[in-house]
């Protein structure tokens, strides 16, 4: 191929992957909130004002407004332009790993359907419906050989992990949309690299619950050790004959009740403004597989001949 043509089709694929982030943003912000449809115009999720088209370009405008709305000046968050600059490097990426194929731009579609259900997942604790649907479709599409996966590969796929994992979800051990998750991909993949993708995501999901848990102890621990402090002192304080102390105790619960119930109205106010769906477990797994079928998807050949070279397959 031409080095000039390459460059621009690199170059094509760089914008073309910021335009498409931009769009899952939108994505990810309304999908949950089931708002997708109910208004046309990008909008400051602060105040409400529209977004202007000049302040609409990916990446760029985030620079030039300094990361803040300029209706309200309340700060973007960086997420926005985070999604854009990864959908950016896995389009360019894609056509890296493919070149001018038509897995490129199947690819290209299912990598941004999985930034979207990673992001809806850590904000909600649920994969949208929709996602699964378009990578049942582009399973479905691909079903004939493709890109080196027979359909028999792809009917095993489906079901090797996909169903222990539903015997998993019924015991309470994993939310059914990861399951969903699962058969889809193995639909697209095949057999040998959804096991690969569910081996990685139950190693990276292993890892994060373990140091969540360990940081958790930790707070804990010190946090008990603080308030044994602060009752030490206060006992101390009591033993030295100081009068007043139990109705000024007394006061100050009552205001610290006053001032926590605020702070939890806020709080929840808050809270439920950010993320409307439902927590149903500590940590969203949908994040771990994306990123397992990442790497399955640019690295999964060569681990795999790796593996079998070991095993002398």
């Amino acid at each position: 191929m031409n080095a000039a043509l390459n460059v621009t089709l690199y170059i094509f694929s760089a914008l073309a992957g910021l335009a498409v982030g931009s769009f899952l943003n939108v994505c990810i912000y309304r999908l949950p909130r089931g708002e997708f449809f109910s208004r046309s115009r990008s909008y400051c999720p602060k105040c409400g004002a529209q977004i202007k088209a000049y302040d609409n370009i990916p990446l760029f405008s985030y620079i030039v407004l300094r990361g803040r709305c300029r209706n309200c000046k309340e700060r973007i968050s960086p997420r926005y332009p985070l999604v854009e600059l990864l959908t950016c490097a896995l389009w360019v990426g894609n056509y890296a790993a493919f070149g001018m194929d038509g897995l490129t731009l199947v690819w290209d579609i299912a990598v941004s359907v999985l930034v979207v259900a990673a992001f809806v997942d850590l904000d909600t604790f649920e994969i949208p419906d929709s996602g699964i649907v378009v990578l049942l479709i582009l399973g479905l599409v691909t079903f004939a050989p493709f890109g080196g996966v027979s359909w028999q590969d792809k009917l095993i796929g489906c079901v090797c992990v996909s169903v222990p994992m539903l015997i998993v979800c019924l015991f309470g051990g994993m939310g059914f949309g990861d399951v969903k998750l699962y058969f889809v991909l193995g639909l697209l993949l095949g057999w040998k690299k959804i096991l690969l993708v569910f081996l990685l995501s139950a190693v990276l999901g292993a890892v994060v619950s373990v140091a969540v848990l360990v940081k958790k102890r930790v707070g804990k621990r010190g946090k008990n050790t603080s308030e044994s402090r602060d009752e030490d002192a206060e006992l101390a304080e009591y033993t030295s004959g100081s009068e007043s102390f139990g109705e000024s105790a007394r006061d100050g619960e009552r205001e610290g009740d006053d001032d926590d119930a605020g702070e939890s109205n806020e709080d929840g106010a808050e809270e439920s403004d950010v993320v409307p769906g439902k927590k149903g477990h500590e940590i969203p797994f949908g994040p771990f597989i994306a990123i397992a079928t990442l790497v399955a998807l640019y690295g999964g050949d060569a681990v795999i001949s790796m593996y079998a070279r070991i095993l002398g397959l």
